[in-house]
């Protein structure tokens, strides 16, 4: 199977700065390239962190032009939901894009957006884990997990899984041992993890709990996701 995955940070400027979102990077490395987070290797793994718009298209460019079966993504960082394109505006070092630029990468992706999602008024100007999730050597109990993490993927749906990690007109908690309040709880939730499969509509849900009771119901992630009961696993049991 050909996999790749794109963790996009933008920490923001002197006045903004996030000092979560290299956290959330480190942490979804760590993630992935974990047992239960389906062993991934190094060269399957594309690091973007306060890169340029140039940069990241291009990078998302060869993405698209390798056609992979899988791709998972995770933007970290500001951002806010634009009225113009009805979609998530994501804020990187020197310009934006936009979440349809991530999208649709491969025919079976997820796409995790930990921004904030105030609502801006664009219509009439387009511009003015934590630690114990330790990566591991690639041995042979290491490709086991990868088998059985392909073989839930090449299983699955044709499908586009999106996860928010707030509703539209809200903003996202960010912490700065952490990392975003939302992508740090789908980890927390990946690690503490029975089933053999957690699949990634099952992840979304817990953690979109834990960060409604944290809170009190200011932060409300959101899902786009298939019906179907098939979903991309987000991890496996370790």
């Amino acid at each position: 199977m050909k996999r790749k995955a794109l963790i996009i940070g933008n920490s923001g400027n002197s006045d903004e700065y996030l000092e979560g979102v290299e956290k959330d990077i480190n942490n979804y490395k760590n993630f992935l390239k974990s047992p239960i987070g389906g062993a991934w290797y190094n060269d399957e793994i594309v690091i973007s962190l306060d890169e340029t718009k140039e940069d990241i298209l291009q990078k998302i460019s060869k993405i698209r032009e390798e056609m992979n079966d899988f791709v998972f993504i995770l933007f970290s960082g500001h951002g806010s939901y634009s009225l113009n394109r009805e979609c998530r505006k994501l804020y990187i070092y020197d310009d934006s894009i936009y979440e349809n630029n991530l999208l649709y990468l491969a025919s079976k992706q997820i796409t995790i957006m930990d921004t904030c999602a105030g609502v801006e008024d664009d219509l009439l100007k387009e511009s003015a884990m934590m630690d114990s999730i330790i990566a591991l050597e690639h041995d042979k109990d290491n490709t086991v997990y990868r088998i059985l993490y392909e073989s839930e993927i090449e299983n699955s749906p044709r499908q586009q899984v999106i996860l928010y990690s707030s509703s539209i007109d809200e903003s996202s908690g960010d912490d700065s041992e952490l990392g975003g309040y939302f992508a740090y709880n789908l980890l927390k939730v990946a690690r503490r993890n029975i089933e053999n499969i957690l699949d990634t509509r099952k992840a979304y849900l817990y953690a979109k709990k834990i960060v409604q009771n944290k809170t009190n119901n200011e932060q409300n992630p959101q899902c786009k996701c298939s019906r179907s009961n098939n979903i991309l696993p987000f991890s496996i049991k370790g």
